[in-house]
């Protein structure tokens, strides 16, 4: 009979349990913290609108969003559309002409078209989703997704395979698509539209069983947001336009006072890090 040696067999049963731990330490770092978990640990999340820093940094750029993670912004809001290859870009309007040295539809242009397409201002060539995701994977990064298209399917299809899908928080802006949303697999957060008491019962229905944020408009009255939070369900808002450019001028100030009447869980902000530095 072979005499087995006792230190031997406990060293390869401790190397065992060493590297299982490593694994599991390792995927735990890789996976991080979801959005749930950062939006309950801070008062407030900013996020960049369309990946912009400064008002004039070019809208949906990976070489913006990078920029701007590297300044200390980390929760981006971007769109997404569909080529005529079947590529999913990153790109607000349906048409090239604003943004990039194309012209027409996106989703009439072809393989070779596309890859001749670049940004304005950058010359990046037109992003792709996927570029955006291995990012996203390989830093911490959130994304708040504005998907017009009927593509929603697909596009969180690809966030649920980057293993993505606890750091993004979808945006509807209609009862049909946050019914859509509703029904894609996935740890995602949802945000839907609240002009006021209907909305919200409406939407308390539908998430009877998960929970939801409430996109309130910034002209809504002080009263709908204090119903939504008696309601404590998060507060989704923006302050581009009238009150981004009033906060150049007073430097901020104007910020603190829009938060101290809404108490919102999510601000966007095409001027993200003067928004974090008088909020955080």
């Amino acid at each position: 009979m072979q005499r087995t040696n006792p230190k031997k067999e406990d060293f390869f049963l401790f190397r065992s349990f060493f590297f299982l731990a490593l694994a599991l330490l390792i995927s735990s770092i890789s996976s991080g913290q979801s959005l749930s978990q950062k939006l309950s640990e801070n008062s407030v999340s900013i996020v960049s609108h369309r990946g912009v820093i400064d008002g004039e940094t070019l809208e949906n750029s990976l070489l913006g969003i990078k920029m701007a993670y590297e300044r200390g912004i980390d929760f981006f809001e971007i769109d997404v559309r569909k080529g005529g290859n079947g590529e999913l870009y990153l790109l607000h309007d349906a048409t090239l002409d604003r943004t990039t040295n194309g012209k027409g539809p996106l989703e009439n242009k072809s393989t070779e078209e596309l890859q001749q397409i670049k940004l304005t201002g950058s010359g990046e060539f037109l992003p792709k989703f996927s570029q955006l995701l291995e990012f996203a994977q390989e830093n911490q990064i959130y994304l708040m997704l504005d998907i017009k298209e009927p593509i929603l399917q697909e596009v969180m299809g690809m966030v649920r395979d980057f293993g993505l899908s606890d750091r993004c928080l979808v945006l509807t802006f209609a009862r049909d698509r946050a019914s859509e949303a509703r029904q894609i697999p996935g740890d995602f957060l949802i945000s839907v539209l609240v002009n006021g008491a209907q909305d919200l019962n409406y939407y308390q229905g539908l998430f009877s069983d998960r929970d939801f944020l409430a996109y309130v408009s910034k002209e809504a009255p002080i009263e709908l947001y204090q119903l939504v939070r008696d309601q404590s369900i998060p507060i989704v808002t923006d302050v581009m336009g009238a009150i981004d450019e009033q906060a150049q001028i007073d430097k901020g100030k104007s910020y603190q006072s829009f938060q101290e009447d809404r108490q919102a869980a999510v601000i966007v902000s095409d001027f993200p890090i003067l928004l974090r530095n008088q909020l955080n």
